[in-house]
């Protein structure tokens, strides 16, 4: 039995007649409670209850009446109950009385009996009562009473004494129906302070463990309880600071507008010491009554922990496909036949080798492929083949075991093959990958089979894999820069992108409205829509684009900042346009712009001059850009990796 489950103990003292009540009625409650009766009163009940708990008694409530149950009440520490007379007992005892006498005195402590008011016994009976708190007003009532010829007295033990002193009869107030519903009021108590105190342990248990700093005060900001981690952000210890006012402990966590009646203070940010925290006041009430106040504060680094954590929890998936065909806008010859052959495609398992300039949407397509097919709610991971050193690359697509090389991962790690398992695998820039990496990956494509690093035991992988290379891999062929037996593997179905110049101004205007439409969503403009349209599409007129929708959709993002960052009742004026679209030439220019009659033009190679436009257009970003080659290749809306090579095609 838990000491949560076992019986009450209860103890009783009285030094007056009422003692043997008790002992009569202690055996009766033996199934409410266990009762232990004491011959003992005041300060003498607190020294033997005292003496018998350090010896190792237990005891959870104490029972007694009139001034030793309030004294006791006073200054136990543990719950007391006072016994109150029924109004049964106080009939029965003024039934006795009426024996000895037609003139009954009620002396009672603090409060006169409920009930009595107009009972008469016998028509000639007359019932005075009278309330005392200290012995000297019992002893006064008792002598008024007894002046005024009142032969019995009916009071609690000490008056009934009192009484007998001074010559009258004494009945004693209580009876076993006041003493039965004492005890069991002191076992209800003992139970419910049991209850509290095993939630209180329970609540002080996890008070003790949070990781959170935790404060207590009372309405005079005195320390009431302070849990350790706080103890060790403050540099303090519980022993040190308890009763102190916490403002003399640690001023900047000072409870004082709290405690004067101001509103609870949330997540405030401010500094302990030399660290940052953040603090939380609020006040606590008991029935409407504020009694004092609780702080919570927890130091930045856990706040930046926990942040950091919910962030990755929170984080989206990785491997998940978020475009589909049906996103690739465009209603030009060339790009309605792109979606059927895609959609096609999707229908098969075989590798797909998608190709096209830089910006034009080859992921995008690989996705949509991915999530039209019957993988699409498997993995679909991607990867940037020229975005990783050659031994940096094999390890991300093979994977390797545990001490493959140093710095490994314990345990080891799987490779985007296997992460791809049963999904798809996007092979962006694959005509960058190493040559002396294109063994592996052709022994993959062969065999569905990958060898991590470190390994000798190949893992089976259905994988579907979608390449894409801006490169012209024939020339890299023949430059012996890629393998073509790994070409052949590759090339099973192949999808060229037509570059934007290629697609007309149509597609052109079309893929302009979306992307303008949704960079306005973004900031919180989308009214602006319509009329930004307008202003912005005579001026993508006749526009190459090297960098293709790339470029397109960053130059409309900038425009969407524009007119995001206007008073919707101003307008933006063709100069300040301008200046947000420099790649774009004024349209009014360009029809004012002679052209030579078509009969005496000059044959033009078209590849010359999409290459020369594209070699003045580099050149002048970087310089604009004061030779900041990232920040020129975010503008241009093109990878580094591809700026660095057509910047060394420039210098060539």
């Amino acid at each position: 039995m838990t000491p949560a489950d076992r019986r009450p103990i209860v103890w009783a003292f009285s030094t007056s007649r009422l003692r043997h009540v008790f002992e009569s009625v202690a055996p009766l409650m033996a199934d409410v409670a266990e009762v232990r009766v004491f011959d003992k009163g005041f300060e003498e009940a607190l020294q033997v209850a005292r003496e018998l708990r350090q010896a190792g008694e237990e005891v959870d409530a104490f029972v007694a009446a009139g001034t030793n149950g309030a004294y006791l009440r006073d200054h136990a520490d543990v719950p007391v109950v006072v016994v109150t007379a029924s109004t049964v007992d106080a009939l029965q005892a003024l039934v006795q009385a009426r024996k000895l006498s037609k003139r009954i005195g009620v002396v009672n402590f603090r409060r006169t009996v409920a009930g009595l008011e107009g009972v008469h016994l016998i028509d000639d009976t007359v019932i005075e009562q009278r309330p005392y708190v200290t012995p000297e007003e019992g002893q006064a009532a008792v002598d008024d009473l007894s002046a005024r010829g009142f032969k019995v007295i009916v009071g609690p033990g000490p008056i009934c004494s009192v009484a007998e002193r001074s010559g009258l009869r004494a009945v004693l107030l209580y009876g076993q129906d006041s003493l039965e519903e004492a005890i069991r009021q002191a076992a209800e108590v003992a139970r419910i302070a049991r209850v509290e105190g095993s939630r209180r342990t329970h609540l002080q248990a996890m008070f003790q463990h949070l990781e959170v700093g935790v404060v207590a005060v009372d309405t005079e900001e005195r320390i009431q309880a302070i849990n350790p981690a706080l103890q060790r952000l403050l540099g303090v210890t519980a022993a040190e600071v308890q009763g102190r006012k916490l403002s003399a402990v640690a001023p900047e966590l000072a409870m004082g507008p709290v405690l004067e009646g101001g509103p609870p203070e949330v997540e405030a940010v401010q500094r302990i010491g030399v660290a940052a925290a953040v603090v939380s006041r609020f006040p606590l009430h008991e029935h409407g009554v504020l009694r004092g106040a609780v702080l919570t504060c927890q130091p930045a680094a856990m706040v930046q922990r926990l942040e950091r954590g919910l962030r990755s929890t929170h984080r989206p998936p990785r491997f998940v496909a978020r475009y589909a065909l049906s996103g690739l806008v465009g209603e030009s010859p060339a790009m309605v036949r792109l979606r059927e052959l895609a959609g096609r495609y999707a229908r098969t398992d075989a590798t797909v080798l998608i190709t096209g300039e830089s910006g034009t949407g080859k992921e995008m397509v690989a996705q949509g492929i991915h999530g039209a097919s019957r993988r699409r709610d498997r993995p679909f991971v991607a990867v940037n083949c020229a975005a990783f050193p050659e031994t940096l690359l094999e390890a991300e697509l093979f994977g390797y075991e545990e001490g493959a090389f140093t710095g490994s991962r314990r345990g080891g790690r799987p490779g985007l093959f296997e992460a791809a398992h049963t999904g798809t695998l996007f092979l962006d820039e694959i005509g960058d990958v190493p040559v002396t990496l294109q063994t592996r990956l052709l022994r993959v494509l062969q065999e569905r089979q990958v060898l991590r690093l470190g390994s000798n035991d190949p893992t089976p992988v259905d994988v579907r894999v979608i390449a894409a290379t801006h490169r012209d891999l024939r020339q890299a062929i023949a430059r012996g820069e890629f393998r073509e037996d790994l070409y052949y593997r590759l090339d099973i179905l192949p999808l060229h992108l037509p570059p934007l110049r290629e697609r007309g101004e149509a597609d052109v205007e079309l893929i302009a409205s979306d992307l303008l439409k949704r960079a306005l969503l973004r900031h919180g403009a989308a009214d602006a829509h319509r009329r930004a349209l307008s202003m912005v599409l005579p001026r993508l007129r006749g526009h190459a684009w090297p960098g293709n929708v790339r470029e397109l959709e960053n130059v409309l993002e900038r425009v969407a900042v524009l007119f995001a960052d206007r008073d919707p009742r101003a307008r933006v004026t063709e100069e300040e346009l301008a200046a947000v679209m420099p790649e774009v030439a004024d349209p009014t220019a360009r029809a004012a712009a002679p052209t030579a009659p078509s009969a005496v033009a000059p044959p033009i190679d078209l590849r010359l001059a999409r290459a020369a436009q594209e070699r003045v257009l580099i050149e002048r970003t970087v310089a604009e850009c004061g030779g900041n080659q990232a920040e020129a290749a975010r503008r241009l809306g093109i990878g580094r990796t591809t700026l660095y090579r057509k910047l060394g095609r420039v210098r060539a």
